[in-house]
């Protein structure tokens, strides 16, 4: 690759996409494509914990060994959520028309609704299982959505907010309790844009790992939307996707929520990786 501008776009998707990227990226390493050289991550809920690893130069080998090892601290429980309820009230907000921020209240509403309480304990939580508590000197973008205006926020080392808040903020899914932020509750970034890959724009080169959108999908914008509209202002996209093993290996435990596909998704993301290493050097090339 050369050496102009590069951005990283890490997408969310549950165990599944922190796993399969993980994967992906050490295995793209082992092949003498090292991706912690980039120049910008920006990072999605799951995919947000994966940023900042890469930003902050954790090593890509222990990262990978991780993944096939137990969770390194408590998972805790969401409150129960009704899925059925949740994606007809999804369809129901979206169906009920404005533009981006009308929609994303009335998704945020629902949200607030079926959160739990919000205690600080999953604010602990989420702490002890990043590699740091302060943002690191690379560029990190992490991307979550104020429940109450519905308006997307981008925090970053400039924005004044704690790393372990916005961490909180993006991965706050259904049944979480939202990042109290400022006096503002904010929910998780996928709501808007599983990626968000349009805060790359300005970069020459954007990668973009994300798993493929599902029937029904719950974020807003799709990917497809970002990497148009980074195509159109001169960046070179690449978008890479789980391959038919990886899909093979989700399968096998049932849901990108279960802490089970965390092994088989890492290795199958990794021989991705090292097979696709080649293809991504000669698109930058």
């Amino acid at each position: 690759m050369s050496a102009s501008r590069r951005a990283l776009v890490l997408a969310g998707g549950g165990f599944a996409a922190n796993a399969w990227e993980t994967g992906l990226i050490s295995g793209m390493a082992t092949a003498g494509l090292d991706l912690r050289a980039c120049d910008l991550f920006v990072g999605t809920s799951s995919g947000a914990r994966v940023a900042l690893n890469l930003a902050s130069g954790t090593d890509l080998e222990e990262l990978y060994q991780q993944q096939l090892g137990p969770l390194p601290g408590p998972v805790g429980s969401p409150a129960l959520v009704d899925w059925q309820k949740v994606r007809t009230e999804c369809a129901y907000a979206k169906a009920g028309g404005g533009d981006s921020t009308a929609i994303l209240r009335r998704v945020g509403a629902l949200a607030l609704g079926i959160a739990g309480a919000d205690n600080g304990e999953r604010r602990n939580t989420v702490a002890a299982q990043l590699p740091r508590q302060d943002w690191p000197a690379k560029k990190l973008s992490i991307v979550a959505v104020n429940a109450e205006t519905g308006q997307r926020r981008i925090f970053d080392r400039a924005s004044g907010v704690a790393l372990v808040d916005a961490m909180v903020a993006t991965t706050a899914f259904f049944g979480w309790p939202p990042a109290t932020v400022e006096g503002q509750p904010y929910i998780d970034g996928g709501f808007y844009s599983s990626d968000n890959a349009d805060l790359a724009a300005g970069f020459e080169q954007v990668i973009i790992l994300a798993l493929r959108a599902p029937a029904g999908a719950i974020a807003l914008v799709p990917i497809a939307e970002g990497v148009s509209s980074l195509r159109a202002s001169g960046s070179l996209v690449a978008v890479v996707h789980p391959d038919e093993e990886c899909l093979a290996a989700f399968a096998s435990a049932g849901s990108a929520m279960n802490p089970a596909v965390r092994a088989p998704a890492a290795k199958a993301g990794r021989v991705q990786g090292q097979r696709f290493a080649d293809e991504l050097r000669l698109t930058f090339a």
